[in-house]
């Protein structure tokens, strides 16, 4: 059974796993959306080190970064789930709910856990919505991309 674990990114190793774990995974989401030029495409494994989320991620048996969410506290007791990744070559494998589980067990009862995803990113949708997520509003960051915000609510009932 796959182990979600803490990345820490100041391991170059790690970073770099991280880092064509990323493009890999946002690449394949932008040709799936039809847009080029996603956020996560621009990052280098520099602007990973230096942002203030916290990395978990799923390795293979080889040892090799398959999956990663990333979390960020907003305000006190709401918790963004800013990134979201599998590699494609392990899409449908549970990878994404098993990081999904791991972030929703791991927040603080009574608090808030949101994410967004991009409205024509229909496995996203369905990862989100099958763990409890639920849709709040929508709102278009840039022309050709139109976000949706979900929240979940923790208790010990999403647990």
């Amino acid at each position: 059974m796959l182990q979600v674990e803490r990345l820490h990114l100041s391991v170059p190793d790690t970073a770099e796993q991280l880092w064509a774990l990323q493009h890999a995974a946002y690449r394949e989401e932008a040709k799936r959306i039809g847009v080029s030029d996603l956020p996560p495409l621009r990052d280098t494994i520099a602007s990973l080190q230096a942002c203030r989320e916290t990395f978990y991620g799923c390795y293979n048996e080889d040892g090799e970064l398959i999956g990663a969410v990333s979390t960020e506290e907003e305000a006190p007791g709401k918790t963004v789930i800013c990134r979201m990744m599998v590699r494609p070559d392990q899409f449908r494998q549970g990878i994404g709910s098993r990081l999904l589980r791991h972030v929703i067990g791991a927040a603080e009862p009574s608090s808030e856990l949101t994410v967004t995803s991009e409205i024509r990113n229909e496995p996203a949708l369905r990862l989100y919505e099958g763990h409890g997520f639920r849709r709040v509003s929508t709102f278009s960051p840039a022309p050709d991309i139109q976000m949706v915000l979900f929240t979940l609510p923790v208790d010990e009932s999403v647990r």
